[in-house]
């Protein structure tokens, strides 16, 4: 445990100036922005609608940056430590292969995107504090229903920490195969299982075996997009009757945000407890173990 976690460390002192402005240089470039920004489309006078648009922009501009550069990081993670042969010195040490490939991937995989959630709704907070200031004046401090706010934030940290894990948890069969056929072949590895599952797909098209697989992949990622999208009850800006911006409806939303969070997270977490989630997860171990192979055969 203390190798690993020495691994872990190791992650942070290479990567750590990329992960935190990645996750901290938006939040202050749109505080910056704040002064010369403005809301359109919310013609109301209160300020929860434009906090939440604010931080719902925070949120996903810092989640679509860490995401795309994690996923470009774990494709290379597989010859990293051959190319710069610093696998020789971690080989070293008293620990196994598996160790060694599992810490980065634990690090890029999982918790820098959650630590990356944590920090955006932090402050995508702060951000729509200050546009709601920008837009409302100080008095909209003393007016948000931060209890609300705060609750809805929590929750959204929540469903979408969860989430992701069990995101990655359907696409990991997926990623560690494109990751193994990396390391293995080299850099055109990924791309040609790409290809050539493609062609398999298009030539036997109809055929039961291209069937199976093209379901399978479908059903895979389609756990991917359920374990991150509401299905339920979600933060969304309904407009009445005649297309305005409902302020009533909005806040009971807001106020019902918690409870339709806590519910669809549950029926996430019961998609996942299926066998096809469980067999995937096997894929994903044997694809692990090839990883761990190549890594004991570039010594």
């Amino acid at each position: 445990m203390k190798l690993f976690n020495t691994l872990l460390l190791r992650e942070w002192l290479q990567y750590r100036r990329s992960w935190i402005g990645l996750t901290l240089g938006p939040v202050l470039v749109l505080l910056a922005l704040v002064p010369i920004s403005q809301v359109e489309g919310l013609n109301v006078l209160s300020p929860e609608p434009v906090a939440l648009v604010s931080m719902a922009l925070t949120l996903g501009l810092v989640l679509a940056l860490v995401l795309a550069t994690c996923g470009y990081m774990l494709m290379s993670l597989a010859r990293r430590d051959s190319q710069d042969r610093s696998i020789e010195f971690w080989a070293s040490l008293p620990g196994s292969h598996g160790a060694s490939v599992a810490a980065p991937l634990l690090a890029h995989g999982l918790l820098v995107p959650i630590v990356a959630i944590v920090v955006a709704v932090a402050g995508g907070l702060l951000v729509g504090a200050a546009m709601s200031v920008r837009e409302l004046g100080f008095a909209s401090l003393q007016q948000m229903q931060w209890a609300a706010v705060f609750e809805a934030a929590i929750w959204l940290v929540i469903r979408l920490g969860v989430g992701l894990a069990l995101a990655v948890l359907w696409f990991s069969p997926i990623a560690l195969a494109l990751m193994a056929a990396s390391a293995w072949v080299k850099r055109w590895g990924a791309p040609l299982l790409v290809i050539a599952v493609s062609a398999f797909l298009k030539i036997y098209k109809g055929e039961p075996a291209a069937v199976f697989v093209s379901e399978t992949l479908r059903a895979q990622m389609a756990g991917v997009g359920r374990s991150v999208i509401f299905a339920g009850q979600s933060l969304v800006f309904q407009t009445n009757d005649e297309s305005h911006f409902s302020l009533d409806r909005f806040y009971e939303m807001l106020y019902g945000f918690p409870g339709g969070a806590r519910e669809d997270l549950i029926s996430a977490i019961q998609l996942a407890m299926q066998p096809r989630f469980f067999v995937g997860l096997a894929v994903a171990g044997l694809c692990f173990w090839l990883l761990v192979l190549q890594r004991r055969r570039n010594l």
